[in-house]
Protein backbone atom coordinates (compact mmCIF):
# COMPACT_ATOMS: atom_id res chain seq x y z
CA UNK A 1 0.00 0.00 0.00
CA UNK A 2 1.60 3.08 -1.21
CA UNK A 3 2.32 6.26 1.69
CA UNK A 4 0.68 9.67 0.89
CA UNK A 5 3.45 12.24 0.26
CA UNK A 6 4.76 14.44 3.65
CA UNK A 7 6.12 17.14 3.19
CA UNK A 8 8.88 19.68 6.03
CA UNK A 9 7.63 22.73 7.35
CA UNK A 10 10.98 23.93 5.27
CA UNK A 11 11.12 27.16 2.87
CA UNK A 12 14.14 28.43 0.96
CA UNK A 13 14.25 32.02 0.93
CA UNK A 14 16.72 34.28 -0.98
CA UNK A 15 17.49 36.97 -2.14
CA UNK A 16 19.38 38.01 -5.44
CA UNK A 17 20.65 41.36 -7.53
CA UNK A 18 19.32 41.09 -11.18
CA UNK A 19 22.23 41.73 -12.94
CA UNK A 20 20.45 41.38 -16.37
CA UNK A 21 18.13 43.90 -15.87
CA UNK A 22 21.58 46.76 -14.86
CA UNK A 23 20.90 50.29 -15.79
CA UNK A 24 23.57 52.22 -17.46
CA UNK A 25 24.55 53.38 -14.14
CA UNK A 26 25.14 49.89 -12.65
CA UNK A 27 22.20 49.85 -10.48
CA UNK A 28 19.35 46.64 -10.99
CA UNK A 29 16.79 44.91 -9.18
CA UNK A 30 16.54 43.16 -6.13
CA UNK A 31 14.54 39.58 -7.05
CA UNK A 32 12.96 37.33 -4.03
CA UNK A 33 13.14 33.91 -4.90
CA UNK A 34 11.05 31.60 -2.51
CA UNK A 35 11.47 27.55 -2.95
CA UNK A 36 8.88 24.85 -1.17
CA UNK A 37 7.77 21.47 -1.47
CA UNK A 38 8.75 21.65 -5.42
CA UNK A 39 7.59 24.88 -5.77
CA UNK A 40 9.15 28.57 -6.58
CA UNK A 41 7.59 31.36 -6.37
CA UNK A 42 9.56 34.50 -7.62
CA UNK A 43 8.85 38.33 -7.08
CA UNK A 44 10.51 41.75 -7.31
CA UNK A 45 11.05 43.26 -3.67
CA UNK A 46 11.10 47.02 -5.53
CA UNK A 47 14.12 47.73 -4.64
CA UNK A 48 16.83 49.12 -7.02
CA UNK A 49 20.62 48.30 -5.59
CA UNK A 50 24.39 48.93 -7.05
CA UNK A 51 25.63 45.45 -6.65
CA UNK A 52 29.44 46.43 -7.41
CA UNK A 53 31.62 49.24 -8.23
CA UNK A 54 35.08 50.30 -9.30
CA UNK A 55 37.16 50.68 -6.28
CA UNK A 56 40.21 53.56 -5.77
CA UNK A 57 42.50 50.92 -6.65
CA UNK A 58 40.63 50.02 -9.55
CA UNK A 59 39.71 46.76 -7.86
CA UNK A 60 35.97 45.87 -8.35
CA UNK A 61 34.55 46.23 -4.86
CA UNK A 62 31.16 43.84 -4.19
CA UNK A 63 28.29 45.63 -2.33
CA UNK A 64 26.25 43.10 -1.99
CA UNK A 65 26.59 40.67 0.24
CA UNK A 66 25.33 37.12 -1.10
CA UNK A 67 25.86 35.29 2.41
CA UNK A 68 23.92 37.64 4.17
CA UNK A 69 21.69 39.31 1.48
CA UNK A 70 22.19 42.57 2.59
CA UNK A 71 23.71 45.95 0.59
CA UNK A 72 27.42 46.37 2.27
CA UNK A 73 27.30 48.33 5.66
CA UNK A 74 24.33 47.67 6.60
CA UNK A 75 25.70 47.49 10.34
CA UNK A 76 28.04 50.12 12.29
CA UNK A 77 31.36 49.94 11.14
CA UNK A 78 34.18 49.31 13.54
CA UNK A 79 37.08 52.23 13.52
CA UNK A 80 39.31 49.40 11.97
CA UNK A 81 36.61 49.09 9.19
CA UNK A 82 35.91 52.97 8.18
CA UNK A 83 37.32 53.66 5.15
CA UNK A 84 38.41 50.22 3.93
CA UNK A 85 34.89 48.49 3.63
CA UNK A 86 32.74 49.24 0.95
CA UNK A 87 29.27 51.31 1.96
CA UNK A 88 26.35 50.86 -0.39
CA UNK A 89 25.63 54.69 -1.79
CA UNK A 90 22.05 54.98 -0.83
CA UNK A 91 20.94 54.62 2.71
CA UNK A 92 21.51 50.57 2.79
CA UNK A 93 19.72 50.76 6.37
CA UNK A 94 16.37 51.62 5.00
CA UNK A 95 16.97 49.17 1.85
CA UNK A 96 18.36 46.24 4.31
CA UNK A 97 15.34 46.62 6.58
CA UNK A 98 12.57 46.43 3.81
CA UNK A 99 13.96 43.10 2.41
CA UNK A 100 14.38 42.00 5.63
CA UNK A 101 10.73 42.44 6.25
CA UNK A 102 9.77 41.09 3.18
CA UNK A 103 11.73 37.98 3.37
CA UNK A 104 9.99 37.29 7.15
CA UNK A 105 6.69 38.14 5.41
CA UNK A 106 7.21 35.13 3.02
CA UNK A 107 8.07 32.86 5.39
CA UNK A 108 5.34 33.59 7.76
CA UNK A 109 2.79 33.45 5.52
CA UNK A 110 4.28 29.78 4.17
CA UNK A 111 4.63 29.02 8.33
CA UNK A 112 1.01 29.81 8.79
CA UNK A 113 -0.27 28.14 5.73
CA UNK A 114 1.69 24.75 6.61
CA UNK A 115 0.41 25.19 10.11
CA UNK A 116 -3.42 25.03 8.85
CA UNK A 117 -2.74 21.49 7.34
CA UNK A 118 0.47 20.12 8.90
CA UNK A 119 2.40 17.68 6.73
CA UNK A 120 0.29 18.56 3.49
CA UNK A 121 1.69 20.64 0.42
CA UNK A 122 1.35 24.26 -0.01
CA UNK A 123 0.32 25.51 -3.19
CA UNK A 124 1.75 27.87 -4.55
CA UNK A 125 -1.44 29.49 -5.89
CA UNK A 126 -2.36 29.74 -1.70
CA UNK A 127 0.73 31.23 -1.40
CA UNK A 128 0.04 33.83 -4.06
CA UNK A 129 -3.01 34.53 -2.52
CA UNK A 130 -2.16 35.44 0.84
CA UNK A 131 1.20 37.48 -0.72
CA UNK A 132 -0.38 38.84 -4.06
CA UNK A 133 -4.27 38.98 -3.82
CA UNK A 134 -4.22 41.23 -6.63
CA UNK A 135 -2.15 39.96 -8.96
CA UNK A 136 -4.03 36.57 -8.36
CA UNK A 137 -6.81 37.83 -9.75
CA UNK A 138 -5.39 38.06 -13.17
CA UNK A 139 -3.87 34.84 -13.68
CA UNK A 140 -5.76 32.68 -15.97
CA UNK A 141 -7.56 29.22 -14.26
CA UNK A 142 -5.23 26.52 -14.86
CA UNK A 143 -6.06 24.43 -18.01
CA UNK A 144 -6.46 20.56 -17.30
CA UNK A 145 -3.17 19.08 -18.60
CA UNK A 146 -3.40 16.66 -21.16
CA UNK A 147 -1.41 13.55 -21.01
CA UNK A 148 2.01 13.13 -22.39
CA UNK A 149 3.97 11.01 -23.24
CA UNK A 150 7.29 12.46 -23.22
CA UNK A 151 9.12 11.46 -20.60
CA UNK A 152 10.90 14.85 -18.48
CA UNK A 153 14.15 15.38 -17.34
CA UNK A 154 14.50 13.87 -14.25
CA UNK A 155 12.65 10.50 -16.04
CA UNK A 156 15.21 10.80 -18.56
CA UNK A 157 18.45 11.38 -16.04
CA UNK A 158 17.01 8.50 -13.83
CA UNK A 159 16.92 5.69 -16.60
CA UNK A 160 20.48 7.30 -17.59
CA UNK A 161 21.81 6.98 -13.87
CA UNK A 162 20.29 3.38 -14.07
CA UNK A 163 22.44 2.75 -17.10
CA UNK A 164 25.47 4.17 -15.10
CA UNK A 165 25.04 3.26 -11.38
CA UNK A 166 29.12 3.47 -11.04
CA UNK A 167 29.09 7.04 -10.95
CA UNK A 168 29.94 9.37 -8.35
CA UNK A 169 27.79 10.64 -6.16
CA UNK A 170 29.04 14.42 -6.66
CA UNK A 171 27.93 13.30 -10.00
CA UNK A 172 24.71 12.41 -9.96
CA UNK A 173 23.90 15.17 -7.23
CA UNK A 174 24.72 17.91 -10.25
CA UNK A 175 22.16 16.47 -12.69
CA UNK A 176 19.64 16.19 -9.81
CA UNK A 177 20.10 19.90 -9.44
CA UNK A 178 19.02 20.11 -13.22
CA UNK A 179 16.06 18.10 -12.76
CA UNK A 180 14.74 19.80 -9.71
CA UNK A 181 15.53 23.31 -11.51
CA UNK A 182 13.63 22.24 -14.38
CA UNK A 183 10.63 21.30 -12.32
CA UNK A 184 10.66 24.54 -10.72
CA UNK A 185 11.64 26.66 -13.62
CA UNK A 186 9.05 24.98 -16.16
CA UNK A 187 7.44 21.85 -15.21
CA UNK A 188 5.62 21.43 -18.21
CA UNK A 189 8.68 21.77 -21.00
CA UNK A 190 10.41 18.23 -22.11
CA UNK A 191 13.82 18.04 -23.40
CA UNK A 192 13.21 17.29 -26.74
CA UNK A 193 11.36 20.67 -26.57
CA UNK A 194 14.74 22.67 -25.87
CA UNK A 195 15.73 24.85 -28.61
CA UNK A 196 17.90 27.60 -29.33
CA UNK A 197 15.41 30.31 -27.62
CA UNK A 198 14.86 27.97 -24.28
CA UNK A 199 18.39 27.46 -24.22
CA UNK A 200 18.95 30.99 -23.79
CA UNK A 201 15.93 31.91 -21.58
CA UNK A 202 17.65 29.00 -19.27
CA UNK A 203 21.03 30.32 -19.40
CA UNK A 204 19.59 34.29 -18.24
CA UNK A 205 17.74 32.53 -15.57
CA UNK A 206 20.54 30.55 -13.71
CA UNK A 207 22.63 33.89 -14.12
CA UNK A 208 19.70 35.93 -12.87
CA UNK A 209 19.73 33.23 -9.86
CA UNK A 210 23.78 34.16 -9.61
CA UNK A 211 24.71 30.22 -10.63
CA UNK A 212 28.59 30.32 -11.28
CA UNK A 213 29.44 29.97 -14.93
CA UNK A 214 30.69 26.23 -13.66
CA UNK A 215 27.37 25.03 -12.53
CA UNK A 216 25.81 26.46 -15.49
CA UNK A 217 27.96 24.46 -17.64
CA UNK A 218 27.21 21.43 -16.23
CA UNK A 219 23.30 21.86 -16.59
CA UNK A 220 23.85 22.08 -20.10
CA UNK A 221 25.81 18.84 -20.13
CA UNK A 222 23.16 17.62 -18.16
CA UNK A 223 20.34 18.96 -20.82
CA UNK A 224 23.00 17.20 -23.74
CA UNK A 225 22.81 14.11 -21.95
CA UNK A 226 19.09 14.20 -21.57
CA UNK A 227 18.88 14.55 -25.78
CA UNK A 228 21.69 11.75 -26.41
CA UNK A 229 19.42 9.30 -24.11
CA UNK A 230 16.50 10.07 -26.07
CA UNK A 231 18.63 9.27 -29.25
CA UNK A 232 18.19 13.29 -30.33
CA UNK A 233 20.88 15.51 -31.74
CA UNK A 234 22.80 17.08 -29.01
CA UNK A 235 26.38 18.40 -30.41
CA UNK A 236 24.49 21.88 -31.43
CA UNK A 237 26.91 25.27 -30.40
CA UNK A 238 24.30 26.99 -28.90
CA UNK A 239 24.08 23.57 -26.12
CA UNK A 240 27.69 24.26 -25.30
CA UNK A 241 28.63 26.76 -22.40
CA UNK A 242 32.46 27.50 -21.91
CA UNK A 243 33.19 28.33 -18.29
CA UNK A 244 36.38 29.39 -16.36
CA UNK A 245 37.00 27.91 -13.00
CA UNK A 246 37.62 30.11 -10.05
CA UNK A 247 40.98 29.07 -7.98
CA UNK A 248 40.18 25.92 -5.18
CA UNK A 249 41.47 27.22 -1.71
CA UNK A 250 44.30 24.57 -0.41
CA UNK A 251 45.43 25.07 2.88
CA UNK A 252 49.18 26.21 3.87
CA UNK A 253 51.86 23.91 6.01
CA UNK A 254 51.70 25.83 8.54
CA UNK A 255 47.74 25.60 8.46
CA UNK A 256 47.70 21.83 8.13
CA UNK A 257 49.67 21.70 11.39
CA UNK A 258 47.35 23.97 13.09
CA UNK A 259 44.48 21.62 12.24
CA UNK A 260 46.83 18.66 13.79
CA UNK A 261 47.57 20.52 17.40
CA UNK A 262 44.06 21.33 17.26
CA UNK A 263 42.00 20.18 20.11
CA UNK A 264 38.04 18.64 19.36
CA UNK A 265 35.09 20.03 21.73
CA UNK A 266 33.23 17.43 20.16
CA UNK A 267 33.63 13.35 19.38
CA UNK A 268 31.73 14.40 16.37
CA UNK A 269 34.57 17.38 15.76
CA UNK A 270 37.71 15.07 16.49
CA UNK A 271 35.73 12.59 13.57
CA UNK A 272 35.60 15.15 11.22
CA UNK A 273 38.58 16.44 11.52
CA UNK A 274 40.40 13.16 11.55
CA UNK A 275 38.77 12.13 8.60
CA UNK A 276 39.24 15.58 6.83
CA UNK A 277 43.00 14.81 7.97
CA UNK A 278 43.47 11.15 6.22
CA UNK A 279 41.44 12.33 2.74
CA UNK A 280 44.75 15.00 3.39
CA UNK A 281 47.33 12.10 3.49
CA UNK A 282 45.46 9.15 1.57
CA UNK A 283 44.57 11.50 -1.02
CA UNK A 284 40.69 10.03 -1.31
CA UNK A 285 37.22 11.57 -2.14
CA UNK A 286 35.03 11.94 0.52
CA UNK A 287 32.88 9.36 -1.51
CA UNK A 288 35.95 6.63 -1.62
CA UNK A 289 36.26 7.03 2.11
CA UNK A 290 32.57 6.17 2.25
CA UNK A 291 33.21 2.84 0.86
CA UNK A 292 36.85 2.71 2.59
CA UNK A 293 37.50 -1.57 3.32
CA UNK A 294 40.17 -2.29 5.98
CA UNK A 295 41.53 -5.27 3.53
CA UNK A 296 42.63 -1.71 1.09
CA UNK A 297 45.30 -1.75 3.64
CA UNK A 298 48.55 -3.30 2.28
CA UNK A 299 52.39 -3.50 3.07
CA UNK A 300 54.26 -2.17 0.25
CA UNK A 301 57.70 -3.71 -0.60
CA UNK A 302 60.45 -1.09 -1.62
CA UNK A 303 63.47 -1.72 -3.87
CA UNK A 304 65.83 -1.84 -0.51
CA UNK A 305 63.94 -4.56 1.24
CA UNK A 306 62.00 -2.85 3.83
CA UNK A 307 58.22 -1.79 3.28
CA UNK A 308 55.69 1.00 4.19
CA UNK A 309 52.31 1.07 4.96
CA UNK A 310 50.19 1.63 1.98
CA UNK A 311 46.47 1.94 0.69
CA UNK A 312 45.30 0.06 -2.39
CA UNK A 313 41.99 1.52 -4.07
CA UNK A 314 40.69 2.24 -7.33
CA UNK A 315 39.50 6.11 -7.35
CA UNK A 316 35.75 6.20 -7.42
CA UNK A 317 35.78 8.97 -9.82
CA UNK A 318 38.66 8.22 -12.63
CA UNK A 319 38.62 4.43 -12.05
CA UNK A 320 42.95 4.57 -11.69
CA UNK A 321 44.23 2.42 -9.45
CA UNK A 322 46.12 3.63 -6.83
CA UNK A 323 48.54 2.78 -4.12
CA UNK A 324 49.44 5.52 -1.44
CA UNK A 325 51.81 5.07 0.75
CA UNK A 326 50.82 6.48 4.17
CA UNK A 327 52.65 8.53 6.60
CA UNK A 328 52.87 7.22 10.35
CA UNK A 329 50.18 10.12 11.57
CA UNK A 330 48.16 8.87 8.89
CA UNK A 331 48.39 5.04 9.80
CA UNK A 332 47.75 6.43 13.79
CA UNK A 333 44.19 8.09 12.14
CA UNK A 334 43.22 4.97 10.97
CA UNK A 335 43.90 2.70 14.13
CA UNK A 336 42.64 5.33 15.86
CA UNK A 337 39.21 5.08 14.32
CA UNK A 338 39.69 1.07 13.31
CA UNK A 339 40.12 1.87 9.89
CA UNK A 340 35.72 2.72 9.95
CA UNK A 341 34.80 6.18 8.64
CA UNK A 342 31.06 6.46 8.75
CA UNK A 343 29.10 7.92 6.01
CA UNK A 344 28.34 11.15 6.57
CA UNK A 345 26.12 13.91 5.08
CA UNK A 346 28.39 16.35 3.26
CA UNK A 347 26.28 19.18 4.03
CA UNK A 348 26.77 18.19 7.67
CA UNK A 349 30.39 17.35 7.06
CA UNK A 350 31.16 21.03 5.19
CA UNK A 351 29.72 22.79 8.83
CA UNK A 352 31.40 21.45 10.88
CA UNK A 353 34.88 21.48 8.98
CA UNK A 354 34.27 24.88 8.69
CA UNK A 355 33.56 25.11 12.87
CA UNK A 356 37.08 23.25 13.31
CA UNK A 357 38.77 25.20 11.12
CA UNK A 358 37.77 28.41 12.85
CA UNK A 359 38.39 27.00 16.36
CA UNK A 360 42.21 26.25 14.53
CA UNK A 361 42.22 29.77 13.94
CA UNK A 362 42.33 29.55 10.17
CA UNK A 363 41.34 33.44 10.04
CA UNK A 364 44.12 34.10 6.34
CA UNK A 365 41.85 35.79 3.70
CA UNK A 366 40.85 33.94 0.69
CA UNK A 367 38.90 35.67 -2.76
CA UNK A 368 36.35 32.55 -2.53
CA UNK A 369 35.72 34.53 -6.30
CA UNK A 370 32.35 34.04 -8.40
CA UNK A 371 32.09 33.63 -12.11
CA UNK A 372 29.27 34.33 -13.65
CA UNK A 373 28.07 35.22 -17.03
CA UNK A 374 32.34 35.88 -17.52
CA UNK A 375 32.43 38.58 -15.41
CA UNK A 376 34.33 37.86 -11.48
CA UNK A 377 32.96 38.42 -8.50
CA UNK A 378 35.14 38.78 -5.59
CA UNK A 379 34.30 38.04 -2.53
CA UNK A 380 37.06 37.95 0.35
CA UNK A 381 35.90 35.74 3.21
CA UNK A 382 38.93 33.99 6.00
CA UNK A 383 39.06 30.47 4.87
CA UNK A 384 37.14 29.08 7.64
CA UNK A 385 34.29 30.27 6.07
CA UNK A 386 35.50 28.72 2.54
CA UNK A 387 37.12 25.49 3.90
CA UNK A 388 35.62 21.96 2.26
CA UNK A 389 35.76 18.32 2.52
CA UNK A 390 37.09 18.79 -1.16
CA UNK A 391 39.96 21.15 0.21
CA UNK A 392 41.88 18.14 2.25
CA UNK A 393 42.81 16.99 -1.89
CA UNK A 394 43.53 20.12 -3.27
CA UNK A 395 46.08 20.82 -0.58
CA UNK A 396 47.63 17.56 -0.81
CA UNK A 397 48.47 18.13 -4.65
CA UNK A 398 49.74 21.57 -4.31
CA UNK A 399 51.72 21.17 -0.75
CA UNK A 400 53.32 17.41 -2.45
CA UNK A 401 54.28 19.97 -5.49
CA UNK A 402 55.47 22.79 -3.33
CA UNK A 403 58.24 20.46 -1.40
CA UNK A 404 59.33 18.52 -4.28
CA UNK A 405 60.29 21.10 -6.31
CA UNK A 406 57.32 20.77 -8.57
CA UNK A 407 57.64 17.30 -9.06
CA UNK A 408 54.26 16.76 -10.58
CA UNK A 409 54.37 12.59 -10.64
CA UNK A 410 53.97 13.05 -6.69
CA UNK A 411 50.74 14.17 -6.59
CA UNK A 412 49.49 12.33 -9.33
CA UNK A 413 50.04 9.03 -7.38
CA UNK A 414 48.40 10.22 -4.60
CA UNK A 415 45.46 12.01 -6.21
CA UNK A 416 45.40 9.09 -8.59
CA UNK A 417 44.94 11.26 -11.80
CA UNK A 418 45.47 9.47 -14.89
CA UNK A 419 48.92 8.96 -16.10
CA UNK A 420 50.13 9.33 -19.96
CA UNK A 421 52.72 6.65 -19.69
CA UNK A 422 51.25 3.49 -20.84
CA UNK A 423 54.10 1.61 -19.50
CA UNK A 424 53.27 2.18 -15.66
CA UNK A 425 50.18 0.18 -15.69
CA UNK A 426 50.28 -1.77 -12.41
CA UNK A 427 49.50 0.63 -9.19
CA UNK A 428 52.23 -1.01 -7.29
CA UNK A 429 54.87 -0.83 -9.62
CA UNK A 430 54.41 3.01 -9.62
CA UNK A 431 54.11 3.27 -6.09
CA UNK A 432 57.24 1.46 -5.15
CA UNK A 433 59.21 3.81 -7.31
CA UNK A 434 57.89 6.75 -6.05
CA UNK A 435 57.09 5.88 -2.20
CA UNK A 436 60.17 6.92 -0.37
CA UNK A 437 59.86 10.73 -2.11
CA UNK A 438 56.37 10.80 -1.11
CA UNK A 439 57.00 10.33 2.29
CA UNK A 440 60.12 12.43 2.30
CA UNK A 441 57.77 15.02 1.05
CA UNK A 442 55.00 14.60 4.12
CA UNK A 443 57.93 14.93 6.59
CA UNK A 444 58.73 17.73 4.95
CA UNK A 445 55.27 19.32 4.98
CA UNK A 446 54.43 17.84 8.45
CA UNK A 447 58.03 18.12 10.50
CA UNK A 448 57.14 16.97 14.22
CA UNK A 449 54.03 15.78 13.18
CA UNK A 450 55.11 13.65 10.66
CA UNK A 451 54.75 10.93 13.01
CA UNK A 452 52.59 11.83 15.99
CA UNK A 453 48.80 11.88 16.14
CA UNK A 454 46.36 14.84 16.22
CA UNK A 455 45.40 16.53 19.41
CA UNK A 456 42.47 14.83 21.24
Amino acid sequence: MLRPTTYKKKISVRLYPRLAATNQNGFCPVRLTARWHGEELQVDTGEIILPLREGKDGEVELLWHSETQTVMGGRKLTAKEEGTVPTHPDFHYNINSRLSKLVKQVSDTFNRLYDAAPLHKVSKAAMLAELLPAETRQVAAPVAAREEATPTFRQVLEEWKAENRNLAKDSLRKYDQLATMMEVWRPELRPGQVTQKVAKEYQQHLLDLQKSDATIKVHFGGIRKCLEQLNLKADMAWLQYSAKNAPQLDLEMEEVRKLIQWRPTSENLAEERDRWLFQLFSGRRYEDLEKFDKRERISLPLADGSSVPALLHAQGKTGNDAAVPLPPIAVNIGERWGWHFPARNWQQRGDWIKEIAKGAGLTREWDDRLITGGRVMHNWRPIWQVISTHTARHTAGTLLKQVSNGNKALAKLVLGHADEDVTDRYAKDKARLLAPAVLEAWRKILGEWYDGEPAR
